[in-house]
Order: C-alpha cells, then sequence, then structure tokens
C-alpha cells in the first residue's frame, strides 16, 4: 500500500470528507486528492509539501512526525534529483597563472587602500591646523578689547523690572449646585435661572454601582466510553480532533458555541458542569451538534417526574 493511500483509508475510516478538511486546513482539494494519489510533483517543493501533509495528519488526529517520516522513507528517493556533475579537472599551469593573478590583484588593492588613508590623514591633519591656527589669530584683538573700553556704570534695574511675587491662590472652592442655587434665591437673581438651578437641586445623584457575583462559568465534558474520533472547532478555529480511548476526558469551555463531531455516537458521553447528554446516537453512527450555553439545556437527558 502507498503513502497517499494508506492516508486515504484512514481517512475514510473516521468518515471525513475532503471538503472538510480543505475546510480547517486552507488546503484546496486538488492538493488534497494530489497526497492521497501520490502525485507530490503537483504540490509546492519545499517546506510547504510537508507542511500540508503534517495539517493533513493533524485533522485526522494521526502521529504528525509518523507520518513526515514515513513520507521520507517512501517518497524522498524516488523525487532525489540527480548528482551534480562531475567538475572538469584544472591543469597545474592553469591553476598557478590564476594564482598569480589572484595575488596582482590582492596587492593592487592594498596599495590603492593606503593611499587613500595616506590622503585622508594629510587632509584631516591640515584642517586640524588650520583650526587651532584660525583662533590664536582671533584672539589678540579680544585680548585687547577689555583694555580699550571706558567703564561702564552700573545700573540697578528699576523698581517695577523686579521679578513679581508669587501670591497663594485664597480663591474659595467652586459651590455646589444647592449652594449656587440658595446664593440666587437670596440675591435675588433672574426667575428663569432660579427655575433652572432648582430642577439641579431636585435631580438626584446617581447610585453607585453594585457590584454584582459572577456567574458560574460553563463547560462541556467530553467523555469517551469506547474508541471514538471527535472534533470541536468554535467558528473556524479547531480546538481538538483526534481519537480517544475509553475513560479518556476533555474539557472545553461554553463561552463561544461549539462545533461538536463524533464518529461514534453511541461511544461517546457528553455533559455540562454534571447535567448528562442524552445519548448521542448508535455505534459507529457519525454525529455533529451545535451547543452553546444557549442551547445546551435541549441535549440534557429528560427528568422523570
Amino acid at each position: 500500500m502507498s503513502f497517499g493511500v494508506s492516508l486515504k483509508r484512514e481517512r475514510e475510516l473516521r468518515g471525513i470528507s475532503l471538503a472538510e478538511i480543505s475546510k480547517t486546513t486552507k488546503i484546496s482539494v486538488r492538493l488534497l486528492e494530489a497526497i492521497e494519489k501520490d502525485r507530490f510533483d503537483i504540490l509546492p517543493g519545499g517546506v510547504f509539501r510537508k507542511s500540508f501533509i503534517k495539517s493533513y495528519a493533524r485533522y485526522l488526529g494521526m502521529n504528525e512526525e509518523q507520518i513526515l517520516h514515513e513520507y521520507d522513507l517512501e517518497v524522498q528517493p524516488s523525487t532525489a534529483s540527480p548528482p551534480p556533475p562531475e567538475k572538469p579537472s584544472v591543469s597545474f599551469r592553469d591553476s598557478s597563472a590564476g594564482s598569480e593573478r589572484a595575488l596582482l590583484l590582492t596587492f593592487g588593492i592594498l596599495l590603492a587602500l593606503m593611499a587613500v588613508g595616506l590622503g585622508f590623514w594629510y587632509f584631516t591633519r591640515a584642517s586640524r591646523e588650520e583650526e587651532v591656527a584660525l583662533p590664536a589669530t582671533q584672539g589678540v584683538p579680544a585680548a585687547q578689547a577689555p583694555a580699550e573700553q571706558p567703564h561702564a556704570e552700573t545700573t540697578l534695574p528699576p523698581a517695577s523690572a523686579a521679578t513679581p511675587l508669587q501670591t497663594q491662590d485664597t480663591s474659595p472652592p467652586p459651590a455646589s449646585t444647592s449652594d449656587a442655587a440658595r446664593q440666587a434665591v437670596s440675591s435675588g437673581g433672574d426667575p428663569s435661572t432660579l427655575k433652572v438651578l432648582g430642577e439641579l437641586a431636585k435631580k438626584p445623584e446617581p447610585p453607585p454601582p453594585v457590584q454584582t457575583e459572577g456567574a458560574s462559568t460553563l463547560e462541556l465534558d467530553v467523555e469517551a466510553l469506547d474508541v471514538a474520533w471527535i472534533s470541536v472547532k468554535t467558528g473556524e478555529t479547531l480546538l481538538f480532533s483526534g481519537l480517544m480511548n475509553p475513560s479518556d476526558l476533555k474539557k472545553f469551555s461554553l463561552q463561544a458555541p461549539l462545533k461538536v463531531t463524533v464518529g461514534n455516537a453511541g461511544g461517546v458521553r457528553l455533559q455540562v458542569n454534571g447535567q448528562v447528554f442524552a445519548t448521542l446516537g448508535k455505534a459507529g453512527e457519525r454525529k455533529s451538534l451545535e451547543i452553546s450555553a444557549a442551547n445546551y439545556e435541549q441535549y440534557l437527558t429528560a427528568k422523570t417526574p
């Protein structure tokens, strides 16, 4: 049995279609069919090919590393690239001539670098000497300037130019709405203003928000009574996909709606916070359920009166 045929057989045993795998893994149906038909020349090369095979195996709940190892053992030898052509032999005379040319080229490059370095050093040295000489010539009149200037009288700034002292703000705090209404009534203000202030004084202040205790989080428990394939998704995100053995238990939060698909309806038991669902179906039957915090009660077992 070839590599692609074995993958197709595992998919058919789980009752999964290529369209379902394509919708979740974002791999086109044409490329998935190429994997099952061993047409790896149709797939993209490099890491993309192994990435597609790994996503295919992950959705089926198979061992991804083992599948990639089988791919390397069975497929890679047939698609290995041909050995590179042998390089023609080079005679000793040609190699010696090439080494001499390389040596001369290296020597020329070193000479050019030395010339550039000397030119840069000479230029920077000349510019530094000019910078040192320029302040020395400009410093002579600057030193003589104080002797030529007459003695200046020291004047004090006028009293108005002095820095003003910082005064402390002693203004009273803003009055409340009721205080403002009383002040307007006592001072005989405008009637329209008194009406507005009276309405504001009558308006009650909003009560502080009341803190309520958070509701308990709903969790979906998926318990395997027999060997069964399970797939759980929320929207387009795949939370779990694979085989569950008897007594295996998986928990999922119901904060967002879940889509649960089982390949063996009689071998799986579902419950939400201890509330057991009714029997999903017969052994070997495939079932898909849309479960959320709003509709999970319709799947519960009927309570006896």
